[in-house]
């Protein structure tokens, strides 16, 4: 008698197209460290806005057939403004493109891990010295994340529930000073990830890094 074929239904794929070499760096950590196979991480070096990272991935979708596929960029990437933002945002919804940014930078995200600002934080240089204060040597160039910051997200990691009430409640208090658009929306983008990629498997790693939360 003849064994019958398993038959498995294929993993479903997530693209990640950046605006930023850091940006990349960051989520290809968390590609690795939890071994999200399904995930493709991309930095588009030629594009000059947010419009042209939507224009790339919904090229690399039809192309490899991904079945969510998202951009991520900070306000501070192309000097954007709010009225810009809704109009991009129009674009990527026509698109078929998810969007996850930070105003002012990406930092805000990893500070997010840290504590919940009271107040709207226009200040990407302020950002880095609150980050530095807890993660030695810290900024937010891609050279951090090649060298000393190349664990950047393992340190992060056991913090990640936190972040996402911290960036909750951050953008309740200053949706209205950012100009009525949520500061960060990196939840939503986190969620996606967990749906098609799982959870996180760290247990090849057990010497993850904490951090102090304050």
């Amino acid at each position: 008698m003849k064994r019958k074929k398993r038959s498995e239904k294929p993993r479903k794929t997530i693209l990640i197209v950046t605006a930023n070499e850091a940006e990349s760096l960051y989520f290809s950590q968390m590609r690795k460290d939890s071994r999200y196979t399904n995930m493709t991480v991309i930095w588009d070096e030629e594009a000059t806005g947010v419009e042209d990272l939507i224009k790339r991935a919904a090229k690399e979708r039809t192309r490899q057939k991904y079945d969510s596929q998202w951009v991520v960029f900070s306000f501070e990437d192309f000097g954007m403004s709010a009225t810009e933002f809704k109009e991009v945002e129009m674009i990527a919804k026509k698109r078929k493109v998810q969007l996850a940014w930070a105003n002012p930078s990406f930092s805000l995200w990893y500070l997010l891990h840290l504590t919940s600002p009271k107040s709207f934080v226009q200040s990407s240089e302020l950002i880095d010295r609150e980050l530095a204060k807890v993660l030695p040597q810290f900024d937010s160039s891609a050279e951090y994340l090649l060298s000393e910051g190349a664990n950047l997200h393992l340190k992060l990691f056991p913090a990640k529930a936190q972040a996402v009430v911290n960036a909750s409640q951050y953008n309740e208090r200053t949706i209205r000073d950012a100009g009525g658009i949520a500061p960060v929306s990196m939840t939503k983008l986190l969620n996606d990830i967990s749906t098609i990629c799982g959870n996180a498997d760290m247990t090849y790693n057990q010497k993850m890094i904490g951090i102090k939360n304050n």
